[in-house]
């Protein structure tokens, strides 16, 4: 076998392996957890800055929950994962937010009229969220997908990402935690 045979071959086997390799690696998703699972992401750095219109045509900027826990969370109106999700977020506002959790929504790549009609629907009707139509925000926040959430404590730092739908586990294990603090 020529030698210019031996690298072709070497060659497209490595990239089969590494397409192999990606491939397992976005159906697991992080850790070895399903993608539609509430994965954990752990970080720690500040928060970006997020400010917007909201879909109550509102001025909305996190800089005005300085001092607050807060979950931002990147939906979707056409996301089913998303729409499990926000009776658990209704009742982590209700239940944390005399402690010191804010909800900070990002609508993205969706239309207004959709998101109010959802949040409607599960009695979110104060739930501030901010519109992003291009998907833009959620980029500049690091979310590959919907839903997504980020945990910030009371100092502005990212504490923790959750790929996939916030379950109520989720919430005691990561969230309750940095409120308590």
């Amino acid at each position: 076998m020529s030698a210019r045979r031996r690298l072709l071959l070497t060659t497209a086997g490595a990239a089969a392996l590494l397409l192999g390799v990606l491939t397992m690696s976005d159906a697991l998703g992080v850790a070895g957890a399903p993608r539609d699972s509430a994965a954990v992401v752990w970080v720690d750095r500040p928060a970006p800055p997020l400010s917007g219109r909201t879909l109550s045509g509102q001025q909305a900027d996190l800089r005005d929950l300085s001092g607050s826990v807060v979950l931002v969370t990147v939906w979707a109106s056409w996301c089913p994962p998303c729409r499990q999700e926000l009776p658990v977020l209704r009742s982590t506002g209700q239940r944390l937010g005399p402690h010191g959790l804010a909800l900070l929504g990002v609508l993205t790549r969706d239309v207004p009229s959709s998101g109010r009609q959802l949040l409607a629907d599960v009695g979110m009707t104060s739930f501030r969220t901010i519109q992003d139509p291009d998907g833009s925000k959620a980029v500049t926040w690091g979310a590959t997908g919907v839903p997504e959430t980020f945990l910030i404590d009371r100092r502005g730092r990212l504490r923790a990402r959750c790929l996939g739908a916030v379950t109520p586990q989720w919430v005691h294990r990561y969230v309750d935690p940095v409120v308590a603090a």
